[in-house]
């Protein structure tokens, strides 16, 4: 049942006995002693436990408090406990009185209450409840500009080569069988004569071969998917391990070639990197990805939104691959329903200057306007072409017409010839081909006018305001943002709207601060 705290508090809790100076002088500690009932209110959290059975649990305003308390501080679960009995800030922040050492819930029902937010997928409540606190502030006004922005998060597993990643799935399933037969997965390991899997913390390690050696690998390789073989024959016999057997196939579905056409016969490593590779069976849902073409990283992305003023109005975690102009038209939708606000435009950098990402703003009514791609430094940009508004005639920068349009799609291809760009003398600016190729998509006309207002003085000083996404991202990131703290993607993005939770609220607090200086002074 749903277990609530007294709104009259103690008499001798820490924030009654220090004064309003000492309350202020502990921060953010201070502001939510004095407003944690009025934020965090037990109602809120009623869907998460029954409403009829069972004793009353921990008040759940107090756990969500605990929680953000948690990631503003970047501590441990275990640490959790600790400050709640030793630190006066805490002890303030949470109502606790100041002589009393004892804990006010256990590790083990703080550690339910993050996994009931995750299994009743209600992991945005605290972060929801932030931003309506920064609504009562007058930080979201009835119309918004948005500005979007996305961030790589490393991932928690650890990453591991094929011949780690086969050995590690293996083990995976032998912890299946051996949870379901009661038994010591060393002793199941040893039966099955695959203890080589469990005995070693690498497998790689545990071996002595010429590694140089391509024939040594592939017959290493094809020792390891004998072993695969072995351990899915017992984990069928032992009707159990099916997500743990689905990672060995996924695993060989990826890296290996089991019958290369080279004539070698034993099985090889596959070349390249598979789309959607998984690179760590201990976290599944990681992936490789890009920030930039020379950066890469493994884990997750983070997709943020921020108001103008600053506040963090949305947060969501994805996969790598997916693209930041695929997240707009949620974001947007997103924004209005927990701001309540009018969303009108929305500020990006390149990466939401796609077209999937301009339809999916206009479908949701909502201008986007966002830095423009440039060109090849030193060439000749699609804008320097001279072409008609129905794209059937196109001019170079030297005046030439172009000597053939061939309709591709739903646009045409202007093509100069060979002896046109051969005799040009702007060559060099234009094109090392033997000839110049223009594409003209439906929206040449379209990107080249967002081209044109990017670069204005009114459109470069608009754009300079979604600054405020990279800076409350960079606050995220100085919280422990950037390295995910779980395995998995929801705990992932659990702690992306928990951090974003507690910079909101120390926004809005400082805000607060800073009009009572005003005033004062």
């Amino acid at each position: 049942m749903l277990g609530k705290r007294s709104s009259q508090g103690r008499l001798f809790a820490t924030s009654t006995l220090l004064s309003d100076g000492q309350l202020d002088s502990l921060g953010i500690y201070g502001r939510l002693a004095r407003e944690s009932h009025r934020i965090f209110r037990d109602d809120d959290f009623a869907s998460l436990y029954c409403s009829k059975n069972g004793r009353p649990s921990a008040p759940p305003s107090l756990l969500a408090l605990a929680t953000l308390l948690q990631f503003l501080d970047g501590v441990s679960d275990a640490e959790v406990i600790n400050r709640c009995r030793y630190d006066l800030r805490w002890k303030a922040a949470l109502g606790l009185e100041t002589h009393d050492l004892k804990a006010p819930f256990a590790r083990s029902t703080f550690q339910l209450f993050r996994y009931r937010l995750i299994l009743h997928e209600a992991e945005g409540l605290i972060f929801e409840t932030s931003i309506r606190v920064a609504r009562d502030a007058g930080l979201l006004p009835k119309k918004l500009r948005l500005s979007l922005d996305s961030s790589p998060v490393r991932g928690r597993g650890a990453v591991k080569d094929t011949y780690n990643l086969l050995s590690d799935a293996i083990k995976g399933v032998l912890g299946s069988i051996a949870e379901k037969e009661e038994r010591a997965i060393a002793e199941v390991a040893e039966e099955a004569d695959l203890a080589r899997h469990v005995s070693a913390p690498s497998i790689k390690g545990s071996v002595e071969m010429d590694w140089s050696s391509e024939d040594e690998r592939r017959a290493f390789l094809a020792s390891l998917l004998a072993d695969c073989a072995a351990v899915a024959a017992l984990a069928k016999q032992a009707e159990c391990g099916g997500d743990e057997l689905e990672l060995i196939e996924q695993v060989i579905r990826q890296d290996v070639d089991e019958d290369p056409d080279d004539g070698g016969g034993a099985p090889k490593i596959r070349r390249g990197v598979a789309k959607g590779r998984m690179p760590s069976v201990v976290d599944p849902e990681m992936r490789h990805g890009h920030k930039s073409s020379g950066k890469g990283y493994t884990g997750h992305k983070a997709h943020v939104a921020v108001s103008e003023s600053g506040v963090i109005v949305d947060v969501d975690v994805t996969a790598p691959s997916q693209s930041e102009g695929s997240k707009v038209s949620e974001a947007i939708a997103a924004s209005r329903e927990v701001t309540g606000s009018e969303i009108d435009e929305v500020l990006g950098d390149c990466a939401y200057s796609t077209r999937n990402a301009q339809q999916e703003a206009a479908e949701s009514d909502v201008t986007l306007t966002t830095k423009m791609p440039g060109h090849r430094r030193g060439y000749f940009a699609p804008g320097d072409f001279t072409v008609s508004e129905d794209g059937t005639q196109a001019q170079c920068p030297a005046g030439e017409a172009s000597d053939k349009c061939v309709r591709r799609d739903d646009g045409y291809v202007h093509q100069w010839s060979r002896k046109t760009c051969g005799a040009c003398a702007l060559r060099e600016q234009c094109t090392k081909a033997k000839r110049r190729t223009l594409m003209m998509p439906p929206d040449f006309h379209e990107r080249r006018a967002r081209e044109r207002y990017a670069r204005s003085a009114e459109g470069r000083a608009k754009i300079r305001k979604r600054v405020g996404v990279e800076h409350a991202i960079g606050r995220l990131k100085q919280r422990g943002a950037g390295q995910a703290r779980y395995f998995g993607r929801k705990k992932t993005r659990l702690q992306w709207m928990m951090i974003a939770a507690a910079v909101n609220l120390c926004l809005v607090f400082d805000r607060a601060n800073d009009q009572k200086a005003r005033k004062a002074a």
